[in-house]
């Protein structure tokens, strides 16, 4: 087994191994299209034959797939000192050669690591409630949105967000939101790649929740984001029951596929 760079003369292959399963490979092919040069991609490779890959992106996240035989040999690339991580649980005991859980993504709790569930929906399925009234913003609520991904940052311990990260949110996803007395209060972003559409980040205020905004808010973005493709999907914390169940009220399905994520140090 060999492990090299992603270059030109094998992209075509590499496109080919993470549509097997776009599901589990939407993050990949969303760093191709959007972030190529802001990520790193490590391919292994038996036979000629790719089994696995990681990516390290932004400096900061760190994304392994594939047969758990090519997992170390890409895991000796790793170049991130304390990187937000997300693998299959057959990754997990060789990750830990490698790296120290710390905590968990979301909100902390004993546990160190996370679980992340993968829901997904097609048209035919879709039941929106919109209880509150949503709308799709634009840049020119740049700060108001700012402040909400800061908030939702700093609540699930993602690290810092600047005003270039909100302004490529902007440029690259659609994003909903909705007001309580001209406060905006809630929003959800999602970005369709090829024609899978993906819900990134859901939030609302924590003196708003409760009120129909988170579930708003989504049913307006799902619908539009079906416009643009056939299936929807969304990863959203096995513990976290009450966000489960509102995406089911609207259509969301578990699909299946879990992964664990969490923040982890460097030890090789």
């Amino acid at each position: 087994m060999r492990v090299e760079p992603l270059t030109p003369a094998i992209e075509d292959s590499f496109l080919k191994f993470i549509r097997r399963d776009i599901i589990s490979n939407f993050f990949a092919l969303l760093d191709l299209e959007l972030y190529r040069e802001e990520t790193k991609f490590w391919v292994a490779l038996e036979n000629a034959e790719i089994s696995g890959y990681m990516l390290e992106h932004d400096g900061r996240d760190l994304n392994l797939r594939g047969d758990v035989k090519s997992a170390a040999e890409l895991l000796n690339k790793a170049s991130l000192a304390e990187p937000l991580i997300n693998i299959e649980p057959r990754h997990l005991p060789i990750l830990k050669t490698f790296y120290e859980p710390m905590r968990r993504l979301g909100p902390p709790t004993e546990e160190k690591i996370a679980t992340l569930l993968v829901m997904g929906m097609d048209k035919k399925h879709f039941k929106p409630i919109i209880e509150q009234n949503p709308k799709e913003l634009g840049a020119n609520k740049l700060e108001a949105v700012g402040n909400l991904y800061r908030s939702f940052y700093e609540e699930a311990e993602m690290g810092p967000i600047t005003r270039e990260d909100v302004l490529r949110a902007f440029r690259e996803r659609l994003i909903y939101g909705t007001y309580e007395g001209g406060e905006s209060v809630s929003f959800a972003s999602g970005v369709t790649i090829e024609d899978l559409s993906y819900v990134g980040h859901v939030y609302t205020l924590p003196k708003f929740r409760g009120m129909g905004h988170a579930t708003s808010t989504c049913s307006a973005l799902v619908n539009a984001l079906l416009d643009r493709s056939e299936k929807v999907i969304i990863m959203v914390l096995a513990d976290n029951n009450t966000a489960r169940e509102m995406y089911r009220k609207i259509g969301f399905i578990e699909t299946g596929h879990e992964f664990l994520a969490f923040k982890g140090r460097k030890i090789r």
